[in-house]
């Protein structure tokens, strides 16, 4: 019986590890040099995107255009969800609204929206975001590859800097990006 116990915690605590990671290295190498060099940042809401300057419900798979970077190897997409570009102290950014009621353990259903990253060859990824209000534990970007979580950070303040989350050597494919409470205000991947 204590064993089981000793097991249980052991697993809490590495999953709460798991949980509050900033950045991870998977390790992949690219299968050429320069494939993917993408860049979604804005400067007021881009021209033919499914994310208006209100909030704006997606229920199907839409890509996101890029605002002043450049796209190579690689697709950002809402999924489904609610959002809106919003401009506040000179950031244009995706914004997100909040339920303080959510968490880690509870984010697959209480998620504002959904989007996917889609990468065509290895490379890192660099998620820039901020809270939409005051820091709580409800303010969240969490990165997924299927349902195991890569990357993820709570407790955003849209009154502190915008913290980058790293995603070093990722493999060529999909990975899922859950958000609440907070804004993307930009997404770079380069090999």
């Amino acid at each position: 019986m204590l064993k089981r116990f000793g097991i249980a915690v052991a697993a809490l605590l590495i999953g709460g590890l798991v949980f509050a990671q900033e950045s991870a290295d998977l390790k992949a190498a690219p299968k050429a040099a320069g494939s993917v060099d993408s860049t979604w940042e804005w400067k007021g809401t881009p021209r033919k995107s499914p994310i208006g300057e209100d909030m704006t419900t997606v229920t199907k798979a839409k890509e996101i255009p890029t605002g002043t970077g450049s796209i190579k190897g690689a697709k950002f997409e809402i999924i489904k969800g609610e959002a809106k570009f919003k401009t506040e102290n000179g950031i244009t950014a995706i914004y997100h609204n909040n339920s303080s009621s959510a968490n880690y353990e509870n984010l697959e259903k209480k998620r504002k929206a959904e989007y996917a990253l889609t990468l065509d060859d290895a490379a890192t990824v660099e998620f820039i975001v901020t809270g939409n209000g005051s820091a709580e534990a409800s303010r969240m970007v969490v990165v997924k590859n299927g349902e195991e979580t890569l990357l993820a950070i709570n407790n955003l303040d849209q009154d502190e800097p915008a913290k980058t989350i790293t995603l070093a050597n990722a493999p060529a494919g999909t990975y899922r990006i859950l958000v609440q409470g907070s804004r993307i205000v930009g997404i770079k991947a380069k090999n």
